[in-house]
């Protein structure tokens, strides 16, 4: 039973890096952010917390909580999984014990990618998403092609990306500290060729 919570900025690959994991364990991804979605999508989210969510505010705790109940209820997590976005905030990590807790589980461990602020920020804001196909790209590392028809995300725009990294290390300022404190923290430099990055993650998890 391998259950295991990845956290990283925005910028710090931990996609790439989740696919990984998940296949290196056979467990799945537990992204509360898609599940919050598909909830929406098929009417199963309680309708306090769809107004919520429909004027762009942060769903309860409690929220997030049942949804994940729900989904370890599912076969495929049987042998453990990765979490993917939560928790974000100390709250959210006491929530999440109590439910381990209630359900005989034990967390492994937290990985967090370390990446530079500033070769964040140079990653998220040189992508561009192309509209024909909506294949991602980079201007330095991964150029378009000629004929891509390329576009700015609004996510990636400096100023929405400073936003976004403000908000990431307010959220995980204490965070951090809590699992470390537990000796659950794994810190990998998340610096380099996904290749590299993903030989330290495994080190780190061996």
């Amino acid at each position: 039973m391998k259950i295991l919570i990845l956290v990283g900025p925005p910028g710090s690959g931990k996609g790439t890096q989740a696919e990984f994991i998940c296949k290196k364990f056979g467990i799945p991804q537990i992204s509360t952010g898609d599940m919050l979605r598909a909830a929406k999508r098929a009417g199963t989210l309680d309708k306090k917390y769809l107004e919520i969510m429909d004027s762009g505010r942060l769903v309860p705790d409690e929220a997030i909580i049942e949804l994940i109940e729900g989904r370890l209820q599912q076969p495929d997590t049987g042998g453990g999984f990765l979490l993917d976005g939560f928790p974000r905030t100390v709250p959210q990590a006491e929530a999440l014990d109590g439910l381990l807790a209630k359900k005989g589980l034990t967390l492994n461990a937290v990985v967090q990618l370390d990446v530079p602020r500033g070769l964040l920020e140079e990653r998220l804001v040189n992508r561009r998403t192309d509209r024909k196909t909506g294949k991602i790209y980079h201007l330095m590392y991964n150029p378009p092609p000629a004929d891509a028809e390329l576009e700015h995300r609004a996510d990636d725009q400096p100023a929405t990306v400073q936003k976004r990294q403000d908000a990431y290390e307010a959220q995980t300022a204490a965070l951090l500290p809590y699992y470390e404190a537990k000796q659950l923290l794994r810190r990998v430099d998340g610096v380099g060729k996904p290749d590299e990055v993903t030989s330290r993650l495994e080190a780190a998890l061996a």
